[in-house]
């Protein structure tokens, strides 16, 4: 492999003088990376000779496999490609552990940073890939298996072994019946608000609102008490993800959409269904409890802000507990804790949104797919216990797909003392993924939900936010035509026979 690395440097480096960049956003991610799966699945086309010469190697890899030709003795050298920015992450220490647990296989971790995609999309168009490569939460596992590059792991997950895991792990990067990743990953949004802001407020902190009716009042006292000082509730504006973080999550749990609009009951985008989520961001805004400048604050500006005592309260992932506990100063003074997103009154509550943002996939070139596959399953039952074991002070809870590391590692009195643990640990019997998300795969050709929303939420009560809204519905569903037509989405996918929000 340390042919092809050099290779991908040259190439890259070329590519970098040429201005090729990695994409920054998520939609940008994404359509960078099916442009440069669409590219490696045409040149395939072009060249059978190469195809028929894999098609044989693979084969030959899955009987060498079956028939355990390996020479006796002979330790397994593997190659594992990860998004990171430094070697001094959770993959390569557990990957490092599994290398010492056992004196058959070795992982060689390598790091790519910014130039993850980049370095990815050159090793798919040569078709050497790595034994074990990382995929994103936005990345098409579609694209992977029929530019012949990923191999099913079905023929090593037992049922012994899937009973072990949420069964989301298994839908996430699925294709025609079979798995070929396991994220290993988990995101979910909660409330964070500032306990002592709430007490200053008159409010109880052992008891956070349960309906969006009850934050409102809270984030108006909050406001009202801080006098100019601080405020009830912070919205990023400025960050993409916010809408997702916020609208989307409250929508999910509400049952009137998926992320970014999608209806999967109809199997079309329909913005429409959130027009009282972005109504009632809105008035806050109008009203003023929100924290002053948020048409121009990013996430990391109001984190910075919530620890500083200025803001009461804001939606955040799962993962800003470590954050907050280990890594942001002011984090640990800070008296802060989480929440379940609420409601509005009256609204059942529906499954949870489960993001799955990272797995790993077997090469089909691997000559050593059961191996690889050993160490992908190390990884995924030691990942999140891995920075105590590196730093004893830096006790994470865990935030595995596997039930019982989460009841071991999160049922520690190390983990319990940790600042929104108990916020972070409700309700996550609830929490579920969609197996497709289409918005990931489209070329819109007209104003994003990132451009539209930030209008309504700052002009709403000046625009005729019905109008806006059927125009994005109207832009998506564009694209999402082209999308089925190209072949990057399936329309069977897009409207799940039975599907349900409330029991999905």
């Amino acid at each position: 492999m340390t042919h092809l690395k050099k290779g991908i440097a040259a190439a890259l480096s070329l590519t970098m003088v040429l201005g090729l960049t990695a994409c920054q956003s998520a939609q940008g991610n994404a359509a960078g990376t099916e442009g440069a799966l669409k590219e490696t699945q045409g040149q395939a086309a072009e060249t059978e000779n190469k195809d028929s010469a894999r098609a044989v190697k693979a084969e030959n890899v899955m009987e060498k496999h079956a028939s355990g030709d390996d020479a006796p003795g002979e330790k397994v050298e593997l190659t594992f490609w990860a998004r990171a920015s430094s070697a001094d992450n959770n993959q390569t220490i557990t990957m490092d552990e599994f290398n010492a647990s056992q004196d058959r296989i070795h992982v060689t971790v390598e790091c790519y940073g910014d130039n993850y995609e980049e370095v990815l999309k050159l090793a798919c168009n040569s078709g050497e890939v790595p034994d074990i490569f990382e995929i994103s939460g936005l990345s098409d596992v579609k694209s992977y298996i029929d530019a012949g590059l990923a191999y099913p792991m079905d023929e090593y997950l037992t049922e012994e072994l899937k009973a072990e895991f949420n069964p989301s792990a298994f839908t996430k990067y699925a294709y025609d019946g079979q798995v070929y990743a396991i994220p290993h990953m988990t995101r979910y949004i909660r409330v964070y608000y500032n306990r002592d802001l709430f007490e200053k407020a008159g409010l109880d902190p052992d008891n956070f609102p349960t309906t969006l009716e009850g934050m409102y009042d809270a984030a108006k006292a909050i406001t009202e008490a801080g006098n100019g000082e601080f405020y009830g509730f912070g919205l990023p504006i400025k960050s993409g993800s916010t809408w997702e973080r916020n609208i989307d999550d409250i929508a999910i749990l509400s049952g009137l959409t998926g992320p970014y609009g999608f209806d999967y009951t109809t199997g079309k985008f329909d913005f429409s269904k959130q027009k009282p989520i972005i109504e009632y961001f809105a008035k806050m805004y109008e009203d003023g409890i929100m924290m002053p400048g948020s048409e121009s604050i990013d996430i990391e500006v109001l984190r910075a802000n919530f620890i500083a005592n200025k803001v009461g309260m804001y939606f955040d992932g799962n993962w800003m507990v470590n954050g907050y506990n280990n890594e942001i100063e002011g984090g640990d003074v800070t008296n802060w804790d989480t929440a379940l997103v609420p409601v509005f009154e009256g609204t059942e509550r529906a499954k949870d949104y489960l993001m799955l943002e990272s797995g790993h996939c077997i090469s089909s070139s691997s000559e050593h797919p059961a191996e690889a596959f050993e160490a992908i399953s190390y990884l995924l039952h030691n990942v999140y216990s891995a920075p105590a074991r590196k730093d004893a002070s830096k006790v994470a809870p865990s935030l595995s797909l596997i039930d019982k590391d989460n009841a071991e590692i999160n049922a520690s009195p190390e983990v319990q003392k940790l600042k929104g643990i108990k916020g972070l640990s409700m309700d996550t019997e609830n929490l579920s993924s969609f197996t497709v998300t289409p918005h990931s795969a489209l070329t819109l050709e007209g104003d994003s939900r990132d451009t539209v929303y930030p209008l309504l939420i700052i002009q709403g009560s000046s625009m005729d936010m019905d109008a806006e809204l059927d125009k994005l519905s109207e832009t998506y569903n564009s694209a999402l035509e082209n999308a089925v037509s190209e072949g990057l989405l399936e329309e069977k996918d897009l409207k799940p026979e039975g599907f349900d929000y409330y029991t999905r």
